[in-house]
């Protein structure tokens, strides 16, 4: 039979509303809570599209500027397009953590199209080579025996800087395989390292690179000290990562070990037989690029992989697993 309120004391009354007070008190904080976090992630993901379009509206006025540019200042202008393309893809990479799928393959494309752009510019500003067919007379050489000279070797000279430009801007490795790589510590510091299309390769990087970003790696193993900001890495088969950072970003990614610590977010997408341990790396300089980096010793997300293809929130994504302790890598150097 249930009690009523007639049956109850007058201190079991004021029990009963006590409780009921506090329930509707933890209820509202609760709604609030949840309020200030939807607001937070919609202030940022506005902010994302204003700053995203800035960015890429400043690029686009550059690539149609380019044919204006006067000649001496034609290599810096095209250097600064392509920094911008390298700017914009960093901020998109950092920004990955609080964006839908859909907002990331979008901003992406506008990305590709814009890198597309800045090579095709470049490649319409180059100098074009002269090539003569036949035979000329002899005064008509003569005529133009400076010009051709100017046209060979001075533009021999700029499409040589233009060429360079690309390279310069990448720092890292790429189109490798059965190497052991190196970075040392001087080089990496706030600098993004780049890695791209390596095979058997061993990659070592201690010191304190701003970012990562790693794409097209098969049956390699890949070692870096703390790292200040994010890590992007994609298209990687058989690998075994050691790294640390702020947030990690993992997309079609399969058969890789992660040796991770992470203070924020750990995300993976369309990835499958992915394992993960914590951050194991010692070696005489870690203390101090942990200082460098900012990274918080304290906050190691590596257990807390968020998988955006598995919606099910009340059971673990079956794409990723913890590596079990006797079968943990130890010895990294």
């Amino acid at each position: 039979m249930m009690e009523t309120n007639k049956d109850c004391t007058p201190a079991q009354l004021l029990e009963r509303m006590k409780q009921r007070t506090e329930a509707i008190a933890q209820r509202a904080e609760q709604r609030r809570t949840e309020k200030t976090l939807n607001e937070a992630a919609s202030e940022n993901v506005d902010y994302f599209y204003d700053t995203f379009q800035s960015l890429k509206e400043d690029l686009e006025l550059k690539i149609k500027q380019a044919g204006e540019v006067e000649k001496s200042q034609l290599i810096p202008h095209l250097d600064s397009m392509v920094k911008d393309v390298q700017k914009i893809q960093q901020f998109l990479n950092e920004s990955s953590m609080f964006l839908a799928s859909f907002q990331i393959k979008k901003a992406q494309e506008h990305i590709n199209e814009l890198e597309s752009d800045v090579y095709k510019r470049i490649h319409e500003l180059q100098p074009k080579k002269r090539f003569g067919f036949g035979k000329k007379n002899t005064e008509k050489k003569d005529k133009n025996k400076e010009l051709k000279l100017d046209n060979t070797d001075s533009g021999k000279g700029k499409l040589k800087s233009l060429d360079k430009i690309i390279e310069r801007q990448f720092f890292g490795f790429k189109d490798l395989s059965c190497q052991t790589l190196t970075k040392l510590a001087g080089d990496l510091e706030n600098r993004q390292l780049n890695l791209q299309n390596l095979s058997r390769c061993t990659v070592i990087a201690l010191g304190n690179p701003s970012t990562l970003q790693f794409a097209s790696l098969t049956d390699c193993i890949v070692i870096v000290g703390p790292t200040s900001r994010s890590a992007f890495i994609k298209d990687c088969v058989n690998c075994k990562f050691v790294i640390a950072c702020q947030q990690v970003r993992i997309h079609d990614t399969r058969d890789t070990d992660f040796y991770l610590h992470v203070t924020g977010a750990a995300i993976i997408e369309n990835c499958h037989t992915v394992r993960f341990a914590p951050y194991n790396l010692q070696y005489p300089e870690l203390g101090t690029h942990y200082k460098f980096s900012g990274l918080d010793l304290d906050t190691n997300n590596w257990d807390k992989i968020d998988d955006f293809h598995w919606l099910n929130k009340n059971e673990k994504s079956p794409n990723w697993e913890v590596i079990p302790v006797s079968s943990r890598v130890t010895d990294w150097l």
